[in-house]
């Protein structure tokens, strides 16, 4: 198989694929190249690989595009290899937000951190990390790309197993910047940013346009526009989010990307008066419409599948790319394969001291530099200290995740559980994997109790 190729596992990802097949066509760097495109279920990755012929033939581009089922077919040379898995599908997120809610625990997404990432963690860190040992064997140079989440625990599951060679990716930085540029209104591309953190809990720690800090005018549109506790639910973006304003305040740097997903590593924010067990139905600090997006993005698969299907058929227009994740990735593998730099906002990888005051084996979101070297994180310096003692903490339960996640050990799984800030006791942490283990079956069964 020739290195010209790129795979993709987890072809079925009803909005990634088409995205990246639509961008490769776009780009004349990847003509004569082969996408290798690997499911589980044959008939999605016959059908991802039946748009994609389209949409080259649409877009004059000279790429093929292959289904498997198996991916030690494709993986052999590959210079690329994108990780888009999700175990249990839908169904399986739907069980990580609906167990905890039967203990009084409301989650706006679930699928990084609380107890619905732990789940997700235990459920895809051994697969992410067989599939890499897959590359190790039969494509030890290819670049892995993961965007699977929990994008961090996996991308740790990858670094502390294998020896390949991987990032992960989220557009959550990225969207945000957008987003304060517009409300500052200022054009996107006058904006420099630098961000670093954990993914979906990343930090704004500085703003600027040319010499200009604009920070001090990122606070004040903040205090003019953001809401509070009681803020009314919205689901749109921007300085007026009410959490991402009181984490603000409260650490002194904004966060990214956006209170849908930064409000799940804080339990006083999903909680109740007082502190007690949250109703999912009305949330507090305008987060009622986060969840319900991650509820209405669980159920929406089976239309877009409708969709596929009809552009696979030629019996519905073809996708126009619009994600930005898909997009990241196309510039990334064009600035490997033709040497020229690039800076990436943000990449998922080894800590190594890129951020001095976070423990070295944590994976962390950082800028970086891409190009014929490959991705070389940059180096940010410590974080203010109130930060770092968030993302320590995180970063350590997340540790403890990802080894009961690789051992099987149900004693570290009830543990990362318990040490989860929306978990309010080891109870309540053993009950819930007890109920996730019925609700996602074969895939959990070795955390069963021996009692």
């Amino acid at each position: 198989m020739s290195e010209k190729s790129i795979v993709l596992v987890g072809a079925g990802s009803t909005v990634f694929t088409p995205g990246l097949m639509t961008d490769l066509a776009s780009s004349q760097t990847f003509d004569g190249w082969t996408v290798h495109l690997v499911d589980v279920n044959g008939e999605a990755a016959d059908t991802m690989a039946r748009v994609g012929r389209r949409v080259a033939t649409a877009r004059g581009a000279d790429l093929t595009f292959v289904p498997h089922t198996d991916r030690r077919d494709a993986l052999p040379g590959a210079r690329f290899v994108t990780t888009t898995i999700a175990v249990g599908g839908a169904d399986g997120w739907r069980y990580d937000m609906e167990v905890p809610a039967k203990y009084g625990i409301a989650q706006t997404v679930g699928d990084s951190v609380g107890p619905g990432g732990v789940l997700r963690a235990l459920r895809h860190v051994p697969e992410v990390v067989a599939i890499a040992e897959d590359v190790a064997e039969l494509a030890p140079e290819a670049q892995m790309i993961n965007y699977s989440n929990p994008l961090t625990a996996n991308v740790r599951g990858v670094t502390c197993q294998t020896p390949v060679k991987v990032v992960g990716l989220c557009h959550g930085t990225t969207h945000t910047l957008s987003t304060l540029a517009e409300d500052m209104g200022i054009a996107g591309g006058e904006v420099c940013a630098v961000f670093a953190g954990l993914n979906h809990l990343c930090w704004l720690l500085d703003l600027r346009r040319g010499a200009e800090d604009l920070y001090p005018r990122l606070r004040q549109l903040v205090a003019e526009r953001a809401g509070g506790r009681d803020a009314p639910s919205t689901r749109q973006e921007g300085v007026h989010l009410a959490v991402s304003a009181d984490l603000l305040r409260t650490f002194g740097r904004y966060p990214a990307p956006g209170d849908r997903h930064v409000a799940d590593f804080f339990n006083w924010y999903l909680k109740g008066d007082n502190g007690t067990p949250a109703d999912d139905a009305n949330l507090p600090w305008d987060l009622q419409g986060g969840r319900d997006d991650t509820m209405a993005h669980v159920g929406e698969k089976s239309d877009l599948w409708e969709l596929l299907h009809a552009q696979a058929d030629g019996t519905a227009p073809l996708p126009e790319s619009d994600d930005q994740e898909a997009e990241r990735l196309v510039a990334i593998a064009e600035a490997i394969v033709t040497g020229h730099d690039h800076v990436e906002l943000a990449v998922n990888l080894p800590n190594e001291g890129k951020i001095s005051n976070l423990p070295p084996e944590a994976v962390v979101e950082v800028p970086a530099v891409v190009g014929g070297a490959g991705i070389l994180g940059l180096t940010v310096g410590p974080l203010p200290s109130g930060i770092a003692a968030v993302l320590t903490a995180r970063a350590q339960q997340q540790e403890i995740t990802v080894q009961a996640a690789l051992q099987g050990d149900r004693c570290l799984a009830v543990q990362a559980l318990a040490l989860d800030p929306l978990v309010p006791s080891p109870a309540v942490a053993e009950a819930i994997l007890d109920d996730a283990i019925v609700a996602h079956g074969a895939v959990l069964d070795r955390f069963r109790s021996s009692e």
